[in-house]
């Protein structure tokens, strides 16, 4: 299903056991920490960017400068140890991930990518079902095969299915009435301080109902709707968030924050949205990428006991979970082509995803002290084999930096 993959399943394992109650305490304890701390920060910056000077804030981007590239490092290592859990030196697997990659890379356009994604699994799903049938694949299958025997889920829920239905039906009907107002003429919420948080809780709610394979594949889509965002006209109420409502260092930054502290990566949301729109906006924007997948793991448990006594559904899932991994590496390539732009930053990165695996750095240590030697290498202007440190304001402000390097001949 769309949404936070850790989140939900925190939230479907409290449901199970304790019902409505259950799940709705296990997603905020799950959450509340990151949640506050990306809010406070996102708010803060969201203040001292709208009165800090030109030159402040061009040094506070390079301080930021290496957030970025020690920040993905992460996405890498989650795709290597998801990689290797769930599709491991399994062929097909391995060819359901591959496939799935090369498709989202090649898909361009946002709008249609969150429909090929759900393409890609459902015909990953297909062929496992097909996959399972084969005598010679029946070991790869045997714990899928097994039929379960708890047959208590649904008595402790507490959900019926009638009231999940009904979650599908609001859950649609809120992602329709969201995109049809942020085309609405701007100002129809009063201010563009309105119509800002309209448009944060839009975009976040339309990658919370189409995002799959979880926080890792999300970052992608996050950067396209608040550093390079397009595709929306001025005079409507999207266009009031303007063509980069973050830019790309504090991006770098909220997500370096976000893979240091406890919780599902999805909680980056309330600090983009509280960068935009201050506190209203980071809880907006908290709400709007949580709540579809959430909503949809309440409409959908009352369905689950039943629908896990079918093998095909089992099998299904490993093929949708292989399929899954194939977004994660597409995410780690996409990034790092954003945010590795010469040599010294592909470094910094490697050297946080090494220290986070092998040397088990906590990823505190490991992004912030990887950021820090980004900020030495530029500052000492090393770059390496390819790249400069031109898309840098503040480069050739040092008498270590050549400027001149940067002006065309």
């Amino acid at each position: 299903m769309p949404g936070p993959t850790s989140t939900q399943m925190a939230t479907a394992m409290g449901i199970s056991r304790a019902g409505v109650l259950g799940g709705l305490t296990a997603f905020w304890l799950f959450d509340w920490v990151g949640f506050a701390v990306q809010l406070g920060v996102g708010t803060a910056l969201h203040y001292f960017e709208d009165g800090a000077e030109t030159d402040a804030l061009n040094t506070y981007k390079m301080i930021m400068l290496g957030m970025g590239p020690a920040a993905i490092s992460q996405v890498y290592v989650a795709a290597y140890t998801l990689g290797m859990k769930v599709v491991g030196g399994d062929a097909i697997k391995i060819q359901l991930a591959l496939a799935t990659c090369c498709v989202a890379l090649l898909v361009a356009q946002a709008q249609i990518a969150a429909f090929v994604f759900l393409g890609c699994l459902v015909v990953g799903g297909c062929v496992t079902i097909v996959d399972s049938r084969r005598p010679s694949r029946e070991e790869a299958y045997a714990a899928v095969l097994k039929t379960p025997t708890d047959k208590g889920v649904l008595k402790r829920i507490g959900i019926a299915k009638s009231s999940g239905l009904v979650l599908v039906v609001v859950t649609i009907v809120i992602f329709v009435l969201t995109q049809i107002l942020i085309y609405l003429p701007r100002g129809s919420f009063g201010s563009d301080d309105g119509d800002k948080l309209v448009a944060v809780f839009a975009s976040l709610y339309k990658m919370g109902i189409s995002i799959y394979g979880g926080g890792q594949v999300v970052l992608p889509m996050l950067e396209g709707e608040f550093v390079s965002r397009s595709g929306y006209a001025n005079d409507t109420v999207a266009g009031a968030m303007g063509p980069m409502p973050v830019d790309a260092e504090t991006f770098g930054f909220g997500l370096a924050l976000a893979q240091s502290m406890p919780g599902p990566l999805f909680n980056f949301s309330a600090f983009l949205g509280a960068v935009c729109a201050s506190v209203p906006g980071g809880i907006l924007g908290f709400l709007g990428l949580f709540g579809p997948g959430i909503m949809l793991i309440f409409a959908f448990m009352p369905f689950w006991e039943a629908a896990r006594q079918h093998a095909w559904v089992r099998c299904m899932l490993v093929g949708m979970n292989a399929s899954s991994i194939g977004l994660v590496f597409a995410a780690c390539i996409t990034l790092f082509f954003k945010y590795c732009r010469n040599s010294a930053e592909a470094t910094v990165m490697l050297i946080a995803m090494v220290l986070t695996y092998r040397f088990r750095a906590p990823p505190p240590v490991a992004i912030f002290g990887c950021a820090l030697l980004c900020l030495v290498l530029f500052l000492l202007d090393i770059h390496g084999i390819y790249g400069n440190w031109c898309h840098v304001a503040k480069y050739g402000d040092f008498g270590t930096q050549d400027r001149s390097k940067c002006v065309p001949h």
